[in-house]
């Protein structure tokens, strides 16, 4: 056997190899390869107890509690600059949108400064993100408030009455309050998260796609501005929950305009105006000439409690405001635990969401930034984070986006950041919350409206991705159509079915053709796109590109047949029947099949990266169905993991190993010689079977 000889010519580019021409079984035996020890399943458990036992116990427990790990090592001379200013921002901006997000969950103003505190805080300790911003969040709220409209049967305790109270609250039911509601979400959802730790299953976020998740989020803003119009317009409307809630409130929207609030109206038209230009043009020359954001929100706010309490919009104009905001801190309190059954199903769907989308983001400013994200850790920290929440009124949290950015944009380093913004907020919370209960609904209604301007903005993704790929198109379409007509949660399962049927779809159906070889290369290229490409002599190539199991076995075969012409069975067939006829094909060549002048079919299957036991019987059945007819089979390239499951399965005892090929060019130099004598003794043996 001669040596492999390799030179490059530096100057035409090409490449010369000089080999002997490989099979599977030669290319093991020459270059010594060594099948890998599979343990049984006691020392699986073994290597897996003693891999987890190798770090040290406090590295374990600087692992789960990473600030041990990172708060050692910080540097306020570098560092610390940043962070104050980066927490003094964000905790500015966590004021408007914790106070207007809490409305979305169907909570008081006030729940959304308990969310932008206890969550943080114990994020900060447990969280692997320095940028992610937990707290309020529009989708998560949004959800919430779906489950807190459907169980809160109630007033709150601090005098909040949902719009959709319970008629039937003094049947003998249970009696749950907004807050009890959000906060038992609040727990399962942590639960959830945790549990998905322990189980080491945060890969199921992976099955949310980009287009799915755009398409969620865009649905959902549908269901944010429609929650806020009978705020902007001063008018009461029932929420409806279930299928088609958005027909029938906008049914009822219609109705009730006639009893619209002039003034709120009014006070709703100046906000959105005056904040829309001032994002739209006024941030924009501010950013250029300085790294803070202008704090338009925080403004709106200020100002709107200002004049609401010098003109008593309450009194004068019958203008709903915040209300009583308690001071202090909530009393830690555990939830009912007779809730918690109706609360799991919708915690399980929000714990995915929130925790797809913190991932996502914090992976992000991680590689931005230089730093590295640990799934599992973020499971734990964010889902340990809305337990501790539970206990204090708060709902379901989540990174938010735009604080996100802020708080990495203007300079923040590190979690010590969330510490300053947390400091803040319980100053807000300890001595300024009552200052804010003139201020009117309207004003938080505008500055969530005038927010979901982004969200809003996806809609332009579905027509550059329908350009793009119809199929992904069609994700992002039906999701935000199943959001917005039927209901959130059942949006997203109908867009979660939708994606895994589309997977389904690619991974059973992979593409497949017919090869031909590059003259005086050892190159392979598809007949119907390379002209150059040449079939050869005698030899049909035949290319898979995907797996091989038991869900496309059928396309396989098709596909097989269809693109080669080889079908055995049908060769059988008219080669019976001309040899009946006394038309004998070797004589007469009247057979205008495809197998005629075929002798070798060679299935290239490099792009296989496993396959089923279904999948290597299917093998071996083509193997024997085309030595029936004379043809032989050579298989390509293919991986060590399946060559082990067909060892496995016995199929290597019929299958000879020589018909097992490094690459298709190998398979091409052997199978040459042995054309001539398959043809005949394929041929012979068939008349053999006719005349018996």
């Amino acid at each position: 056997m001669s040596p492999t000889k390799t030179a490059l010519s530096s100057e035409e580019d090409e490449l010369c190899v000089k080999r002997p021409a490989l099979t599977i079984e030669t290319r093991n035996s020459n270059y010594h390869y060594t099948k890998p020890e599979q343990p049984g399943f006691t020392e699986s458990l073994k290597n897996s107890a003693s891999s987890s036992c190798k770090c040290s116990p406090w590295a374990w427990i600087k692992s789960r509690i990473p600030i041990l790990d990172w708060l050692p090592k910080y540097s306020p001379r570098s560092n610390l600059m940043g962070d104050v200013i980066s927490g003094c921002t964000v905790a500015i901006m966590h004021i408007p949108q914790g106070m207007g997000y809490a409305y979305l969950a169907g909570l008081p103003a006030v729940c959304g400064l308990y969310m932008a505190f206890f969550p943080v805080l114990a994020y900060a300790i447990l969280g692997t993100s320095r940028h992610n911003s937990m707290g309020t969040m529009s989708v998560v709220c949004m959800m919430a408030g779906k489950v807190v409209n459907e169980l809160a049967t109630t007033e709150s305790s601090s005098g909040f009455v949902p719009d959709d109270v319970s008629s039937n609250a003094t049947d003998g039911s249970p009696q749950y309050t907004p807050q009890q509601v959000a906060a038992a979400l609040a727990l399962a959802v942590g639960l959830w998260q945790v549990v998905l730790g322990l189980l080491q299953l945060g890969v199921l976020s992976v099955f949310l796609s980009d287009m799915l998740v755009k398409g969620f989020t865009t649905g959902a803003a549908v269901h944010v501005i429609t929650s806020q119009i009978k705020y902007l317009f001063g008018i009461s409307v029932p929420r409806h929950a279930g299928p088609l809630k958005i027909p029938y409130t906008y049914k009822d929207i219609i109705l009730n305009l006639p009893n619209s609030n002039i003034a709120t109206i009014i006070t709703s038209a100046i906000s959105i105006l005056i904040l829309a230009v001032i994002n739209e043009h006024i941030k924009p020359r501010i950013k250029k000439k300085t790294p803070f954001p202008f704090p338009s929100e925080f403004l709106a706010i200020v100002i709107g409690t200002a004049i609401s309490y010098a003109a008593d919009f309450r009194g004068n104009f019958g203008m709903t405001v915040v209300g009583y905001v308690p001071t202090g801190l909530p009393p830690p309190s555990v939830v009912p635990a007779s809730i918690i059954p109706y609360v799991i199903v919708d915690g399980f769907v929000i714990a995915i969401v929130a925790y797809t989308i913190s991932l996502s983001m914090a992976k992000i400013f991680g590689k931005k930034n230089d730093y590295d994200i640990d799934p599992t850790q973020e499971l734990y920290g964010q889902g340990l984070s809305n337990v501790v929440g539970s206990f204090f009124q708060c709902a379901p949290s989540a990174a938010c986006l735009s604080r996100s950015l802020i708080q990495e944009g203007v300079g923040g380093v590190t979690q010590v950041t969330s510490f300053v913004c947390c400091t803040l907020i319980l100053l807000i919370l300890l001595f300024i919350g009552p200052l804010f209960e003139t201020l009117p609904n309207c004003v938080l209604s505008s500055i969530i409206v005038v927010a979901l301007k982004g969200m809003f903005l996806q809609l332009y993704d579905l027509k550059a991705r329908w350009e793009l790929s119809k199929v992904d198109a069609v994700i992002w379409l039906v999701t935000f159509l199943g959001v917005v007509i039927i209901d959130i949660d059942y949006g997203l399962l109908l867009g979660i079915v939708v994606s895994l049927v589309v997977l389904l779809i690619r991974n059973q159906s992979p593409p497949a053709a017919k090869l031909g070889h590059i003259p005086n290369t050892d190159l392979y290229l598809e007949l119907e796109k390379y002209s150059s490409a040449i079939e050869v002599p005698n030899m049909c190539i035949f290319q898979f590109g995907g797996d091989l199991h038991f869900a496309n076995l059928e396309y396989f075969q098709r596909s097989l047949f269809q693109i080669t012409g080889l079908d055995p069975h049908g060769i059988k067939k008219a080669r019976k029947k001309n040899l009946k006829k006394g038309n004998n094909e070797l004589e007469s060549g009247n057979i205008s099949s495809p197998a005629q002048n075929v002798s070798v079919l060679i299935l290239e299957l490099s792009r296989m990266s496993s396959l089923d036991s279904s999948a290597a019987k299917c093998l071996l059945q083509l193997y024997k169905d085309y030595k029936e007819v004379g043809i032989s089979v050579a298989f390509v390239a293919l991986p060590d993991v399946a060559m082990d499951t067909l060892e496995q399965c016995g199929c290597l005892k019929t299958i000879e190993v020589m018909h097992f090929f490094h690459s298709t060019h190998d398979a091409v130099a052997k199978m040459r010689n042995e054309i001539k004598s398959l043809n005949t003794n394929g041929v012979n043996s068939l008349e053999k079977d006719v005349k018996t």
